[in-house]
């Protein structure tokens, strides 16, 4: 019984935000089969709407008083969704409780179907759940270690096929995988492929990362040898992935609030071979942006907390959907969800805010995992509203080969503001709901136009440009005449 215990405690904790599935699972010392942990609280929380809808129903833990409501559950849980039922011996107290009720549970399930036009079980689980079913496995090829084409040779050595990037991704079968046409340090694999015990993961070589969630890092366009931030950063993913884009040069300051978080960016990023992050343990918003160690400053990568509402390849926000259901039913009141969204799109406001005020700020990169207006486009046009020094900058920079771009109504019809910045819907894209906006300092994008834009040197000019590189030359010439 203590397995079950253990998932009721897991369910608890998630539903305080005391972590994620895995983080709790895997930091548990007490469960010894994780992968068994983890799919029993993950197929909780699929049917965690049903569940709670039964236990109500019933009254079962007001009649069985030791019955706490995270362990009913797990274990009704397995009760009425598996065939194995609840595998402890009848014996066991705990179980009598849940076995007493047996047929009403059963009865009320049956109801439920009925109600939600339920052919089978799996009819009676969320839309973000079966959208999750389609999102492939995408694996980002960790440059720092190995290429494209070892790691692409790795796969088809041990009977994976390389085919052509089709069309719909829904494709894609078991041992099959292909590039991804947006970004060229990505692969895509049938969404049944498990890597996490492959070699090549345990090495570094590849990173099991969402395919969205590559985004920030490719926009964010910082050039090898530059300073960099990622403000809110750990586990990590984003700020090695930049370091890769970067080939290890430069330097990347790291920053995260979480001391626990923080040691698990270390490690993950000192397992892809990363040698240019500065881990900081601390709030970006308390940075100086006039530190000298800052001066250089010019990309940031900021993906703050947010609601996670895009997120379906993990189910974590599934402990939130039946409360943000009761709060959209509640008539004439604005539920506790539009009450943390607005708290949410304040502080990610304060976020780039702070960016802003790094002297040589050039490119900040905004991105959540969210579809919600509130912490996406209506963040950028407040942000907007109150600088003269920033604005977006244009497609052309921000990955323009994806074609689902921001919702104009949002920008009062722009669609010039909403081209420039990037969503996507889990459904449609097969990814996680993100978004992602850039925004470049007025003056280097105004820099960078006029020298696109300037008139031919005129003839005067370049006999003028011509002495000084004859200058340049002789003085050339004299260094190397007197260097050892």
């Amino acid at each position: 019984m203590q397995f079950y215990q253990h998932a009721g405690q897991i369910l608890d904790k998630l539903g305080r935000k005391e972590g994620t599935i895995k983080g709790l699972v895997i930091g548990d010392p007490k469960v010894r089969d994780k992968k068994k942990m983890y799919a029993l609280v993950c197929e909780t929380l699929k049917y965690k709407k049903v569940l709670n809808e039964i236990v109500d129903t019933t009254g079962i833990c007001i009649q069985e008083k030791k019955l706490k409501r995270s362990l009913a559950l797990v274990l009704i849980h397995d009760l009425l969704f598996t065939k194995r039922g609840i595998t402890v011996k009848n014996s066991v107290p705990l179980k009598q409780c849940v076995i007493r009720h047996q047929a009403r549970l059963k009865a009320e399930l049956a109801k439920l179907k009925i109600k939600y036009n339920a052919v089978n079980n799996e009819d009676l689980v969320s839309q973000k759940v079966k959208d999750a079913v389609h999102i492939p496995r995408y694996v980002r090829v960790n440059l720092h270690k190995t290429t494209m084409e070892k790691a692409i040779g790795a796969f088809e050595k041990e009977g994976y096929t390389l085919i052509e990037t089709p069309d719909d991704l829904r494709v894609l079968e078991k041992k099959t995988f292909c590039r991804d046409q947006h970004l060229s340090d990505l692969l895509v694999m049938s969404p049944k492929t498990d890597l996490h015990d492959h070699p090549l993961y345990l090495s570094g070589d590849i990173i099991l990362q969402d395919k969205a969630s590559c985004f920030p890092a490719h926009v964010a366009q910082a050039p090898e040898g530059a300073h960099a931030i990622d403000a809110c950063a750990a586990p990590g993913n984003k700020t090695s992935h930049l370091s890769a884009l970067m080939k290890n040069t430069g330097r990347i300051w790291a920053f995260d609030l979480d001391e626990r978080r923080l040691n698990l960016l270390k490690r993950l990023t000192t397992k892809a071979g990363c040698k240019n992050i500065s881990p900081v343990h601390g709030s970006f918003l308390e940075v100086d942006p006039t530190d000298p160690q800052y001066a250089n400053v010019e990309y940031f990568l900021l993906d703050p907390s947010c609601s996670g509402s895009g997120i379906i390849s993990r189910l974590d926000h599934l402990v939130d959907d039946e409360d943000e259901d009761e709060q959209a039913n509640q008539d004439g009141q604005e539920g506790s969800h539009q009450q943390r969204l607005r708290s949410l799109a304040e502080f990610q406001i304060s976020v780039i805010q702070h960016a802003f005020k790094f002297p040589k700020a050039k490119r900040v990169v905004y991105s959540t995992c969210s579809i919600h207006a509130e912490e996406n486009e209506q963040v950028v046009k407040t942000v907007l509203s109150q600088t003269d020094d920033f604005e977006l900058a244009s497609r052309d920079t921000v990955l323009p080969s994806w074609v689902r771009r921001g919702i104009p109504d949002e920008f009062d019809g722009d669609t010039n503001k909403s081209d420039a910045v990037i969503r996507t819907v889990p459904a449609e894209d097969l990814t996680n709901g993100f978004f992602v906006a850039c925004f470049v300092r007025k003056s280097l994008k105004r820099s960078l136009e006029e020298d696109l834009t300037s008139e031919p040197t005129t003839p005067k000019k370049k006999n003028k440009k011509k002495k000084k590189n004859k200058a340049k030359a002789k003085a050339s010439d004299a260094a190397v005449d007197i260097s050892p």
